[in-house]
């Protein structure tokens, strides 16, 4: 039979045992914690820039509406002077034929 003295004993060894590995899966928790919330905090972060992506997207995307547009338009300009171009050539061609 087991005496009270027998089991401060068994609790003494028990302790004595567990305690490091208690100590040590405190420790390991700790850094896992500190760790989940370095990635919690990362992810408010990505989780606000999207939400102000979001938010901002009509904006840019008008911006670049308007941009093509204007893109075109000089495009279109562009060919219209282009055009320009070739006819005071050729009536430059034409004057000098005629010298």
């Amino acid at each position: 039979m087991l005496t009270k003295k027998d089991l401060v004993q068994i609790k003494g060894t028990v302790t004595e045992v567990f305690e490091p590995f208690a100590k040590a899966v405190q420790t390991d928790f700790g850094m896992l914690n500190k760790q989940l919330d370095d990635v919690e905090r990362e992810f408010r972060e990505v989780k606000n820039d999207v939400q102000w992506m979001k938010e901002n997207s009509g904006e840019l995307f008008s911006k670049l509406d308007r941009f093509i547009s204007m893109y075109e338009d000089q495009k279109k300009e562009l060919a219209a002077f282009g055009m320009q171009m070739k006819r005071l050539e050729e009536r430059v061609a034409k004057l000098e034929r005629r010298r």
